[in-house]
């Protein structure tokens, strides 16, 4: 099974990424839309794993202190960057120094379970989309135009939850993601 962590969205939230989604799908661009029920906060990936170690990862997951801290919707970016958008996303606001401790916190736990950290910094957001691979030139270009001038989602803001482990499927219809358990 493939399976990460995250930490998962309020409703509240869904439905302000909801409305920017659907301010930027209005542009026409060739982009793979995520769907808005699976948004959710990576905190670590762990890629491929069998379901034999499931219990373990929960009981690693349990022994995090429960998180206490606000977060708020930020702004609206792209990876690689704003000029040459792949992925668009919502960026994060309020307790992010937390946030980046709470991701620590999960990355340790994990660690002595064989699950090594990625070696790049630790990047939140929430991904909205992701540019189609036939996408020429001229339409990156006007994907970053449409970025630049889209408004931010609603800041609204939550108090986080716990880490949860997620399963990733892939299907027919697009990916699936699942909470395995809580």
């Amino acid at each position: 099974m493939r399976l990460f962590i995250a930490l998962d969205l309020p409703d509240h939230a869904r439905a302000a990424l909801a409305e920017a989604q659907s301010r930027l799908r209005r542009c026409g661009h060739a982009v793979r839309w995520a769907a808005v029920d699976g948004l959710h906060l990576t905190l670590q990936f762990l890629g491929e794993a069998d379901p034999a170690r499931v219990p373990d990862l929960l009981a690693a997951l349990a022994a995090i202190p429960a998180p206490a801290f606000p977060l708020r919707l930020g702004g609206l970016g792209a990876f690689p960057s704003s000029a040459r958008p792949r992925v668009i996303w919502a960026g994060l606001a309020g307790d992010l120094g937390a946030l980046g401790a709470l991701q620590r916190a999960v990355t340790d736990a994990t660690a002595p379970l064989g699950f090594i950290p990625e070696d790049r910094p630790f990047a939140p957001h929430l991904t909205l989309g992701r540019a189609r691979q036939d996408v020429g030139a001229a339409q990156i270009d006007a994907l970053a135009a449409a970025l630049r001038a889209a408004a931010p989602p609603a800041p609204v803001a939550w108090d986080v939850g716990r880490p949860l482990l997620f399963e990733s499927r892939s299907t027919p219809q697009g990916v699936v993601y699942t909470i395995v358990a809580t």
